[in-house]
């Protein structure tokens, strides 16, 4: 992508094609880079345990389309065997609901994590609900959303990859699930770094604590940015599949194929004119 870059200071709806895939690593739960102003995050020496993948499409056509009309995105995560409707910009990184085992589940009221542009300093709060039947079960569901953009710099991550244009959020979302079993309390706390206009996360850091009559049980997690493949349309059948990581790039970047091998790939570098630069 030649489009220009966004400002660390201010995090601006994310730009990429119908198709893109992405691989977040998990590992156990590492303490986040504090918040400030050019600052620099390092995430280098992260080593992965398990990891899962997401793929973006058009929320039209698709068999549930008709429950969340104002959805333009669907965030699939086959490992979970689940599909969230989502509006990824231009305006709101905004949530709708999704698809569980088989099941939709759409809110009435849609959930918007935060606005676009969001800058540094700023603050956001919203609140959802919904009555969603899970499996002839009524549940009342509200919750609240708080998000605020505090910091800004760079991240050092595995591979010798430094990143620019980074932004820092924390997001805090409570959940409550009220039927006649009883009531629920979810709260979710993250700690995320987005790059520039890129659609994944880098790195999140997120707290987990489900509060019920009888317990309350915490989990702690860190995922980061393993993989990124660019869309790939219809008509265009490459024999395989070529992205790159981060996009746009300053200095150093990660090619990926879905079947990489290394001595059948020849990789040019041209400028602006189209001139070979670099070629390996």
């Amino acid at each position: 992508s030649l489009s220009s870059e966004a400002n660390a200071q201010t995090l601006v709806a994310p730009s990429f094609l119908s198709g893109v895939s992405f691989t977040m690593g998990v590992t156990d739960a590492i303490i986040a880079g504090e918040s400030g102003e050019n600052m620099n995050w390092d995430y280098s020496g992260i080593v992965t345990q398990d990891s899962y993948g997401i793929h973006i499409l058009p929320s039209s056509p698709s068999l549930f389309e008709d429950d969340y009309p104002a959805a333009n995105w669907i965030m699939e995560l086959p490992a979970y065997s689940q599909s969230v409707y989502m509006n990824l910009g231009p305006n709101y990184f905004e949530f709708f609901g999704g698809i569980e085992q088989g099941g939709s589940y759409p809110l009435s009221d849609s959930d918007r994590f935060w606005p676009y542009p969001f800058e540094y300093g700023a603050t956001w709060n919203d609140s959802m609900s919904g009555t969603l039947n899970v499996q002839g079960t009524i549940i009342n569901r509200t919750g609240t959303t708080q998000s605020t953009m505090n910091g800004y710099g760079s991240v050092s991550m595995p591979g010798g990859v430094q990143l620019d244009d980074v932004t820092r959020l924390e997001m805090t979302r409570e959940i409550t699930d009220s039927s006649f079993t009883g009531v629920n309390i979810y709260v979710v706390h993250q700690t995320r770094f987005h790059q520039g206009e890129l659609l994944a996360p880098i790195v999140v850091h997120t707290n987990l604590q489900v509060i019920t009559e009888l317990d309350t049980t915490v989990t702690n997690s860190t995922e980061v940015l393993q993989s990124y493949a660019v869309g790939l349309t219809s008509i265009e059948q490459p024999q395989s599949e070529f992205g790159m990581f981060p996009n746009p790039a300053r200095d150093d970047v990660q090619l990926v194929w879905s079947s990489f091998d290394a001595s059948s790939k020849t990789v040019e570098v041209r400028d602006i004119t189209g001139r070979v630069v670099e070629e390996t």
